[in-house]
């Protein structure tokens, strides 16, 4: 590993919240979360219903409030909490205004999410001075500009900056010495590990490891038992080795659209058409993107929370409405078994290649079908997402941020190519 590398690891604050008090100055001080339902931009109580909180503030989490939780229990542990729905796209928008600070410092940027990213700041020392000036000029810049708190690691590798911006939120600066990786990260828990999730924290309790430290000194061969090949990456990084570069994002490996339902689906005719507009959706943005599909995947989770996932190579690389739905129809039917009820569902496109220019390379029925689409798509671009749909439902708003949100995040808040 290059011990004159500079990561940071910038992670905004209660990211969601704090974009909403932009809009609602006069919550701030109070217990808020956003949580799912209702309309964008509005205060309300959404009905509790399945949703969960996606953020909460500073003045929610000391009285139980957390990301992930059911609202209902939300509710319950603080009946005064501030509920406010769901807003991606104006989250996107803050975020696009987040990231033009962060190019302004490093080109190297990789986005994590809409509210976190890494900078490669190696070659901007002599411009800028050293990683916890930048830090501190990033956190200073974002405050000012633009109303947002943001903690900041400061280290040699990705994974101790991440851990290190986690450490003292909100408006946190931590900064780890070049050679003091190990000594830092030893009385930690593991599951501040980037990657270390509930069952690899658990099997490795069952053995004694429950600091980085431990797991730094244990056997490798008893690691490999206890959680596979994986386990030799997980204990060098334990050790504060990571030569990882930040990597900034180029063109999709693959585009996909996905539900969560409040009601559970239990009809194979709703099935099939939440399918087909999912489709749609994966259609018109590998078509924006000039991008064509040899595999097609869907994703379902049923009421019992059991994932099942499918994925088929076409004949040919696709970008169709009706051959990307056609394709999905047929992975739904042999995931899906009638009677059992889905919670969720996606659709996505995987194997992306280049269109080509000359799309008379392809057949008539299929020139016919992409210039119906295409044409489609520039209606709806001027008229709006439901102003025109092709023999489906439109889609719900996605609740989440996704790989097309993070190839704008690229220099200039353009999408990389």
């Amino acid at each position: 590993m290059d011990s004159d590398r500079t990561i940071l690891h910038v992670d905004l604050d209660a990211f969601f919240v704090s974009c909403e008090l932009l809009r609602h100055p006069e919550l701030t001080g109070r217990p808020v979360v956003v949580a799912g339902g209702g309309e964008p931009g509005s205060i309300g109580r959404p009905s509790p219903g399945r949703a969960v909180v996606s953020a909460a503030s500073y003045e929610a989490r000391p009285l139980g409030v957390h990301s992930a939780l059911p609202l209902a229990r939300a509710l319950a542990l603080c009946p005064e909490l501030v509920v406010l729905p769901v807003d991606i796209r104006h989250y996107a928008e803050v975020s696009e205004q987040v990231f033009a600070v962060f190019h302004d410092y490093s080109p190297l940027v990789e986005p994590g999410s809409l509210d976190e990213a890494y900078l490669d700041v190696t070659g901007s020392k002599l411009l800028h001075g050293n990683g916890e000036a930048i830090a501190r000029l990033i956190q200073t810049r974002l405050e000012r500009e633009l109303k947002l708190p943001a903690s900041v690691g400061v280290a040699s590798s990705k994974t101790v900056a991440k851990i290190a911006s986690d450490l003292r939120k909100p408006k946190g600066l931590v900064v780890v010495p070049s050679g003091h990786e190990r000594g830092f990260l030893a009385p930690l828990p593991v599951a501040r590990m980037p990657g270390a999730g509930p069952k690899t924290t658990s099997r490795l309790h069952l053995v004694g490891i429950d600091t980085m430290g431990q797991l730094a000194r244990a056997d490798t061969g008893l690691l490999t038992e206890v959680l596979g090949p994986s386990a030799a990456a997980l204990q060098r990084r334990a050790l504060g080795e990571d030569p990882g570069p930040v990597r900034v994002p180029g063109v999709a490996r693959s585009i996909s659209r996905e539900e969560t339902y409040p009601v559970d689906i239990s009809l194979r005719s709703e099935l099939e058409s939440r399918t087909r507009a999912l489709a749609a959706g994966v259609g018109q943005r590998l078509r924006a993107a000039g991008l064509l599909a040899a595999t097609v995947s869907v994703k379902l989770r049923f009421s019992d929370f059991e994932t099942i996932s499918r994925q088929a190579t076409l004949p040919r690389p696709v970008c169709a409405d009706v051959d990307l739905a056609s394709a999905a129809q047929e992975l739904v039917a042999r995931a899906w078994t009638p009677g059992r009820t889905v919670r969720l569902l996606g659709v996505g496109a995987d194997g992306l290649i280049a269109r080509p220019a000359q799309m008379a390379l392809f057949d008539s029925g299929e020139v016919r079908h992409e210039l119906v689409d295409s044409a489609l798509d520039e209606l709806r671009v001027r008229f709006g997402p439901t102003a025109i749909i092709r023999g489906t439902d439109s889609l719900q708003e996605s609740l989440d941020w996704n790989r097309d949100h993070l190839r704008r995040l690229g220099p200039a808040g353009k999408a990389s190519n």
